[in-house]
């Protein structure tokens, strides 16, 4: 049997992992018609809402430019509203629409399947979501 050298490295394992998850996760959401970065910018606006473009960066790890065009999308299909900050007006909160709440809790059965599925594979599912938080801790 021939070893795959690649993946020894944790760095690839996690790559082609999420390379994986991703396309699976874009796959079930495409129906509700969200992407993946989208349900993530809902997840994160439905647990608190009138956050600032910088947090959701922050939590999609990406930059602003790319989290601006992102927004602009999300708000021409009325999926968030944009809102100054009431002390500081340079700053602009986001906030979720009803519409954007609503395909967010729809997204959100089938990422829970999803994790499901993935609970079935993998030993031991709440110890590799710490495992990964660490590894998101380590490189901020």
């Amino acid at each position: 049997m021939k070893q795959n050298l690649a993946l020894d490295h944790v760095g690839t394992l996690l790559v082609r992992a999420h390379r994986q998850m991703a396309t699976l996760w874009s796959s079930a959401l495409k129906p509700v018609g969200l992407t993946l970065d989208m349900w993530i910018v809902l997840d994160v606006l439905a647990k608190k809402p009138g956050q600032s473009m910088t947090n959701v960066a922050d939590q999609l790890s990406l930059n602003l430019p790319t989290v601006t065009k992102l927004m602009d999308r999300m708000v021409s299909d009325n999926l968030v509203y944009r809102k100054p900050h009431h002390s500081d007006r340079r700053r602009v909160l986001i906030f979720p629409t009803e519409r954007g709440l609503e395909l967010y809790h729809e997204a959100s059965s089938i990422a829970e399947n999803l994790e499901r599925k993935v609970d079935s594979k993998v030993n031991d599912l709440q110890k590799l979501k710490s495992t990964l938080a660490t590894i998101i801790e380590i490189s901020d």
